[in-house]
């Protein structure tokens, strides 16, 4: 099965597993947070102990706290992604592997 990729202008790219991963997500716990955006972050350090290391995560914020300008439509689910996250995920693809998701190079 070949890997399908999509691409936000802001240059985060994405694999479709990843959308499905992400509308799943969605789907199964929107009823819980009625007026919540899905919020993706991305560490990746540079320096200090922890230099070489990268974590990712998602949660529900406040749709208050999700500036129109940091939403991005990846599939069908709407997702805020803050400037020094989206920087730190240009050209990096977001995928869903069955099990996990990994950020790859």
């Amino acid at each position: 099965m070949a890997l399908v990729l999509h691409k936000l202008r802001s240059g985060l790219i994405y694999s479709q597993a990843f959308a499905e991963y992400l509308e799943s997500k969605h789907n199964i716990e929107h009823f819980g947070h009625p007026a919540d955006v899905l919020h993706l972050d991305y560490v990746r350090c540079s320096q200090g102990d922890l230099a070489g290391q990268e974590w990712w995560q998602i949660a529900w914020i406040s749709g208050m706290q999700a500036p129109t300008e940091h939403r991005h439509q990846i599939g069908d689910v709407e997702v805020c992604i803050l400037r020094q996250a989206m920087r730190g995920l240009k050209n990096r693809l977001l995928h869903f592997d069955g099990q996990n998701v990994v950020v790859k190079k």
